[in-house]
């Protein structure tokens, strides 16, 4: 990536619908993730690591908390010298038609100014809502070395679910020769009919070719103004358009599941990405000092485990513990037990009480001899003593939001949201 200067343009402005209610406040983007981090994290930590130090986050729908973590978290411009910024961009409506962004290439040309300033040699296209660690330089490198207009970073999926992806067909250098974009039928991997190749939704262009792109594209009353459906599939004539095979990928420092790439899109997937990190070797190492993830950190105490009584003056054991669980800073475990959960940061769990494969966000606070699994408990509420979730579906549909977990094992998934009043609003930052 020598003497190549490289613009990140990160997508961070999707609405998350399928995560709801997780973002009924918030970006997709901004969602929570791993008991220190949001989803916006990986993608950023990716382009620092990779040695590509200028961003523009796009933002669009309910932008706030993100745009607060941006600007709180990642400011590394003025004290890092120059070309050094990430900077939050909010929808300007800068077109004739003064829209929101009505397609992902869309929300590039309503932008295209910062790209004529920067005047860069490419533009990284970047999705904001991923979980992945990926040498960015590398793929810099594939892309000048086919001499390519455009290169898509590529993973094979279960061809059950490549519906949900744009699917490529490449030939032997791994030029793109079709590409289609969520597909009804999608074509496999030739040799594999049980995995296809599909989009990561990361892109690289060159700077000129992708300004005269987005030009022409703007004035095409036909389009839909997306890469995958517009963009993408009128390079292939071109014979420069390439796709990037991320299993070629090496990160440094990963000792295992160096191609981790997760699309937490949906509550259940969001869940069980979640619940692999509390693992002995999970499949994403958050551990890895030579690919760290950076993430806002807050002046907070470390957590603590109190209360060591195996018989208390209730005549029960009193003991605060946790096991196979992430349990993050300004945490305290009280005379209570915790299993196979993420805490984020500030939550209490008070005595007696229990809490079973859950994920509990920022300043959640679980009352004595409360019973809690199957949960995801959204930051700063409150659950009273004695409350019970998970363990009655009726009683939780009643109160929260639930959905199937795993259908064969008739278990669900319970998301406890924040009722939000007036009268006591929620800290700021956490």
């Amino acid at each position: 990536m020598n003497n190549v200067s490289v613009l990140g343009m990160i997508l961070a402005g999707g609405e998350g619908s399928r995560l709801h209610p997780l973002t009924i406040e918030r970006a997709k983007p901004a969602v929570p993730f791993g008991g220190k981090y949001r989803i916006i994290d990986f993608v950023l930590s990716n382009f620092i690591n990779s040695g590509i130090n200028s961003m523009f986050v796009l933002t669009q729908f309910r932008s706030q908390s993100l745009m607060e973590h941006i600007i709180n978290g990642w400011n590394i411009a003025g004290t890092h010298g120059k070309g050094r910024f990430i900077i939050p961009v909010p929808a300007q409506m800068r077109t004739a038609k003064k829209t929101w962004f009505v397609g992902t290439a869309d929300a590039i040309y309503q932008s295209i100014h910062l790209i004529e300033d920067f005047a860069p040699d490419l533009v990284a296209v970047f999705g904001g809502d991923h979980i992945y660690r990926m040498d960015i330089s590398q793929m810099v490198d594939f892309h000048c070395n086919s001499n390519a207009i455009a290169t898509v970073s590529a993973i094979p999926v279960p061809i059950g679910e490549a519906s949900s992806f744009g699917v490529m067909q490449v030939d032997k250098d791994w030029r793109i020769i079709g590409f289609q974009e969520k597909p009804k039928n999608p074509s496999p991997i030739p040799g594999d009919p049980t995995m296809a190749l599909v989009s990561m939704g990361n892109y690289t262009f060159n700077s000129r070719e992708l300004l005269g792109l987005l030009r022409a594209d703007a004035k095409n009353d036909k389009s839909s103004h997306d890469f995958g459906k517009d963009i993408l599939p009128s390079l292939v004539e071109s014979k420069r358009l390439f796709a990037y095979n991320f299993y070629l990928n090496n990160v440094p420092g990963q000792k295992n599941a160096s191609h981790y790439w997760r699309d937490v899109g949906t509550l259940q997937s969001y869940f069980w990405a979640n619940m692999d990190l509390r693992m002995p070797e999970p499949q994403l190492d958050l551990y890895n000092k030579k690919w760290p993830i950076f993430n806002y950190h807050l002046s907070l105490p470390p957590a603590k485990f109190v209360h060591n009584e195996e018989v208390s003056p209730t005549g029960l054991p009193r003991i605060g513990k946790a096991v196979n669980s992430l349990v993050c800073d300004g945490c305290i475990v009280s005379g209570c037990t915790v299993s196979n959960s993420v805490l984020f940061n500030m939550v209490h769990v008070h005595s007696y009480a229990t809490v079973h494969n859950s994920i509990l966000l920022n300043d959640v606070e679980i009352g004595e001899r409360c019973l809690v699994r199957n949960a995801i408990v959204d930051k700063h509420v409150i659950l009273p003593p004695g409350a019970t979730v998970g363990y009655d579906r009726k009683e939780d549909e009643s109160k929260y939001f639930v959905t199937d977990l795993d259908p064969e094992k008739k278990t669900w998934l319970t998301v406890i949201q924040k009722q939000r009043s007036v009268e006591k609003l929620p800290p700021i930052g956490l």
